[in-house]
């Protein structure tokens, strides 16, 4: 008897895991960014990231995170008549992590791509949105010159592509929050 009683209340336990664990997914109110949803066609998530124009930069890494930044928010394309211009800021540094002893030597180095943007509204030309965001992407070093000077450069445009998609999930962010 003692037993029967022993083991129900076991087997009881067992279950009384399991079912706080659905009790508490279900309040789960997680939704990704992108997903599909009954709303998402009236929302226009991507229709409102597509009136994002963004500002020219003067610089050759400041290009390679614009363009991506273009590719990835509407396939490249300028929008004919946008209603908010991004404006970014870019910085970028080569460093090497390790001083080399002798010209035969290899040693490793890194660049970091820092992007400052600014979200504005083009009809009341005022500041709605912004942030920094940083990527580093490293880099070896050999005895010859050109590989050193391609191997910064490689590392500079991985940099600014992962840049590029931090800011396009920023300002993705941004305009959802503004709705």
């Amino acid at each position: 008897m003692l037993s029967e009683l022993y083991l129900s209340a076991v087997r009881k336990t067992r279950l009384l895991p399991g079912l706080l664990a659905l009790t508490l997914l279900s309040a789960c109110t997680f939704q990704p960014l992108y997903a599909p949803s009954a709303n998402y066609a009236a929302s226009g998530a991507l229709a409102e990231l597509s009136q994002v124009s963004v500002r020219e930069v003067d610089s050759r890494v400041g290009q390679q995170v614009r363009n991506h930044l273009l590719f990835l928010i509407n396939g490249g394309n300028e929008s004919p008549n946008p209603r908010y211009e991004a404006r970014l800021q870019i910085s970028s540094f080569s460093r090497n992590t390790a001083a080399q002893a002798s010209l035969r030597d290899t040693t490793a180095g890194y660049t970091t791509v820092t992007t400052s943007y600014s979200l504005i509204d083009t009809s009341t030309g005022k500041r709605i949105a912004g942030g920094t965001r940083k990527a580093v992407a490293s880099f070896d070093r050999t005895s010859q010159v050109f590989a050193n000077q391609r191997a910064v450069r490689d590392a500079e445009n991985r940099a600014g592509k992962a840049v590029a998609e931090q800011i396009r999930l920023a300002i993705a962010s941004d305009l959802r929050q503004l709705r």
